[in-house]
């Protein structure tokens, strides 16, 4: 095996320190993960191809990486794999920031709706009588029944009240 200066990096590893083998690229991927990296091998040393595969490595300080690996094996005419080629791509600090955003969004779309849900829920509690929770179930049986997200149900609602009809949209609940 011949690695890059960015295969010994992602390792932990600098050029020259080992000498890279199989069996070295193999022991630094994550437990969970040799199987699909050895089968995706195995498929490709039968005849040639290409396969990618996103998949964890363990540097040798024990961090753990997140990288995409595309490789490809090239035959000869009579079918057996002359050699392989590849790269692979750190991708852990591209997943840390999506995951990041997307757990911002998650959050804010938990609490970023919250007052327009509570008025909504004051709204149904006035004109039905009902206490909070039996207000919040009228609503979120209302955003299932419509695949409605209740934020949405909860906003139809508050405007409607604003335009003096929210008796009549709760009648079509």
């Amino acid at each position: 095996m011949e690695w890059s200066e960015g295969m010994y990096g992602i390792h932990g590893l600098k050029q020259g320190e080992v000498v890279p083998t199989f069996e070295l690229f193999m022991a630094h991927k994550h437990p969970l993960d040799r199987e699909a990296v050895l089968a995706l091998w195995a498929d490709l040393l039968k005849g040639g191809g290409q396969g990618a595969l996103l998949h964890r490595v363990i540097d040798v300080r024990g961090k753990e990486r997140r990288v995409f690996s595309a490789i490809q094996a090239v035959a000869e005419p009579s079918g057996q794999v002359d050699y392989v080629r590849g790269f692979m791509v750190d991708v852990t600090q591209s997943l840390r920031i999506e995951s990041q955003h997307a757990a911002e969004e998650a959050i804010e779309g938990a609490y970023g709706h919250k007052a327009l849900i509570e008025q909504a829920k004051g709204i149904v509690m006035a004109l039905q009588g009902v206490d909070g929770p039996a207000a919040f179930q009228l609503l979120a049986t209302r955003s299932q029944h419509a695949n409605t997200k209740l934020h949405i149900v909860a906003e139809e609602l508050v405007n409607a009240a604003a335009n003096g009809k929210a008796a009549e949209v709760l009648a079509g609940y």
